[in-house]
């Protein structure tokens, strides 16, 4: 009866150590990698890198389902509703309006090429408050003279005078594209050279006589250096027949490269505007201007055209209001309306003049004061003015004050 009991707890420990000692076994064999997990281990289906699916949530006690009705849908979901903004209202657009200027007496029309439009563009911000001053372009932006046919500028010129345009002075800046070489019968001239130079001259002097021969006042603005310093070479020679012809013609020559300059000669896309400012007055390039350059070149010509208008200057750059005669043949301008008058000079001041010969003093006359004495002397001083200086000078002693003195400080009886 007592056997049964002891056998059963001897067989329940046997099984212990055996199974104590096979998971010993398996976690400490021989080439068993750690984290290996026996596949048995798995639900079945299922292996590794498999998704597994959530389980579905189970639903809470509902009547209906206990009675076998079936739950209605749920509502379809809304989709979420954006109310458009209204935009602010943009700020409308307001174009600046150049106010037309009404019977201008003074016309400044501007011929050129691509260069010369920068001298419109300054010329009009110039005269842009002057009611009586209008600016006529008059371009051709990809033209130039060595190229086309000897006639052409001229003739272009001459249209656009005849044309009924009335003009009270003409602004030229040209040769921006003439550094080519210029035809000569069968034969091509290279440019700046001796006959280059001789035949160019004859094309400048032909556009200089269709203004003499109408006698209205040319200015001719010259051509400004170049961030190429072999351009600027070329364009300094260039100069030097623009200048030669336009003064053999009557006209005035204007002279814009030191503007441009640094204090070596040399070009510079900054300086000083027409305000003294520092200012950007060239084009990344080197060759157009900007705002503040074209201003400025503006400013050179406005100087040169009220001086041949007859507000300054002498000689054969310089022309009378009176001698100035339209292309359509009308009467002169008043260019004294256009233009202010320089102010009036102050009156001389009058100096008296001086004798040319002093008067005579005789070294022998006699002595005036009795025993030739100095006016100027110190006086002798005797009595109560000579005990008041030596008490205030060598003691020290101030003199005593007088009533109603600065240096009164008595107190006034009641």
């Amino acid at each position: 009866m007592h056997l049964v009991p002891i056998i059963r707890r001897l067989f329940l420990a046997l099984l212990l150590a055996a199974g104590g000692g096979g998971v010993a076994l398996a976690q400490y064999a021989p080439g068993q990698q750690q984290g290996y997990r026996d596949l048995r281990a798995y639900p079945p289906g299922y292996y590794p890198g498999k998704l597994v699916q959530p389980a579905p949530q189970q639903q809470g006690f509902s009547l209906r389902r206990f009675f076998g009705i079936p739950d209605d849908p749920p509502p379809p979901a809304r989709a979420p509703v954006t109310r458009p903004r209204n935009p602010a209202a943009a700020a409308p657009a307001v174009a600046k309006q150049e106010k037309p200027k009404i019977n201008p007496s003074t016309q400044v029309v501007v011929f050129g090429d691509s260069l010369a439009s920068f001298v419109r563009q300054g010329l009009d911000a110039h005269f842009a408050e002057n009611q009586d001053v209008e600016v006529v372009p008059k371009l051709r932006g990809e033209a130039n003279v060595v190229r086309s046919d000897p006639s052409d500028w001229p003739n272009f010129i001459k249209s656009s005078l005849e044309g009924g345009q009335k003009i009270s002075v003409a602004v030229i800046m040209l040769g921006t594209n003439d550094r080519q070489s210029v035809r000569d019968g069968d034969a091509n001239v290279e440019p700046l050279s001796d006959r280059w130079k001789e035949l160019y001259r004859q094309r400048v002097d032909a556009i200089v006589n269709v203004f003499k021969e109408r006698r209205i006042p040319l200015v001719w603005v010259g051509l400004p250096p170049m961030k190429n310093s072999k351009i600027s070479e070329d364009l300094v020679a260039m100069n030097e027949i623009y200048k030669e012809s336009v003064e053999r013609g009557g006209g005035a020559y204007v002279d814009i490269w030191p503007g441009f300059v640094d204090e070596d000669n040399r070009y510079t896309a900054t300086g000083p505007d027409v305000d003294g400012e520092p200012a950007k007055l060239r084009t990344d390039e080197g060759i157009f201007f900007t705002r503040a350059g074209a201003r400025k070149v503006a400013f050179f010509a406005d100087t040169e055209i009220k001086r041949v208008l007859g507000l300054g200057g002498s000689g054969a750059a310089s022309a009378s209001p009176s001698s100035i005669t339209p292309a359509d043949g009308s009467a002169a301008p008043a260019i004294e309306a256009a233009i202010p008058a320089p102010p009036d000079s102050a009156a001389p001041v009058i100096l008296p003049q001086k004798p040319l010969i002093g008067p005579v003093l005789p070294l022998t006359r006699q002595d005036v004061t009795p025993g030739g004495t100095l006016v100027s002397a110190p006086p002798k001083l005797t009595g109560d003015h000579l005990y008041t200086v030596q008490r205030a000078l060598r003691v020290g002693v101030a003199p005593n004050s007088r009533p109603g003195r600065a240096d009164d400080f008595r107190w006034s009886e009641p």
